[in-house]
Order: C-alpha cells, then sequence, then structure tokens
C-alpha cells in the first residue's frame, strides 16, 4: 500500500468512521441523560489520534510531491480547499468544542454530537476534495 492509499483511504475512513460513530454515540448519551462515560471519552481521544495521524501521514505526503485531486491537476485550489475541510476547520472545531465543554454551560455530550456530526462532514468533504478535487 502507498502513502496516498494510506492516507486516503486507510486512515481517511477510519478518521470518517470514528466521527459519524463519536457523533451518534454522544448524541445517545445526551438523550439517555448519561453523565460518566469514561469509555466515550477515550473514544473521542482515539478519534483526535486519527486525526493527528492522519494529518502527518498527508504533511509526509505533501512533502513528497503529493497532492490532492485527480492526477494532472494544478494542485493549488485542491489543496487550500483539502487543507481548510482537512485540518483547519476540524482543528477549530475540537479547540472550541473542548472550551465549551470544559465551561460546563452545556452538556458535554450535546457539544460532542454536534463536533462529531460537523468533523464527519467535513472529513467527507476533504476526501472528497482528495479524490476529486475543488
Amino acid at each position: 500500500m502507498n502513502l496516498t492509499a494510506l492516507h486516503g483511504y486507510l486512515i481517511g475512513f477510519a478518521v470518517i468512521g470514528s466521527w459519524v460513530i463519536i457523533g451518534f454515540w454522544s448524541l445517545a448519551l445526551r438523550l439517555r441523560h448519561y453523565e460518566e462515560t469514561p469509555t466515550f471519552w477515550k473514544a473521542v481521544s482515539v478519534a483526535q489520534v486519527l486525526l493527528a495521524i492522519q494529518l502527518l501521514v498527508g504533511l509526509v505526503a505533501l512533502a513528497l510531491g503529493g497532492r490532492p485531486g485527480p492526477p494532472g491537476n494544478d494542485g493549488g485550489g485542491a489543496l487550500l480547499f483539502h487543507l481548510s475541510y482537512g485540518v483547519l476547520s476540524p482543528l477549530v472545531v475540537l479547540v472550541v468544542a473542548h472550551r465549551f465543554a470544559r465551561e460546563g454551560r452545556w452538556n458535554p455530550h450535546a457539544i460532542f454530537a454536534l463536533v462529531g456530526l460537523v468533523n464527519f462532514g467535513l472529513a467527507v468533504r476533504a476526501w472528497q476534495v482528495g479524490i476529486f478535487g475543488p
């Protein structure tokens, strides 16, 4: 398996799957009024670590000359969108969500239900741009 396939499919689908699981699991925890959920928070950590691994593998692929989008594209627009959907936006979402969850004004499970589904959508869009272009 080459680096592009590792980044685009193996780790990419793991990231996509992890965030959809986090989103719906968190929603179920919120609706059932669970308070203590250490296993869930470990799963959130795993999803975040997968996202970090995806970033590192993507940066290595970029350094080795890989570009998102179909072969033969200019890479500029696709690269900008791919990084925006795959790195910048999920990072902002996670930083804000962790701050809100720690402040205690909102239920952490409600926050991470939204985070999981937003990051799922961002990961799917980053994958689409990486495969098909913007």
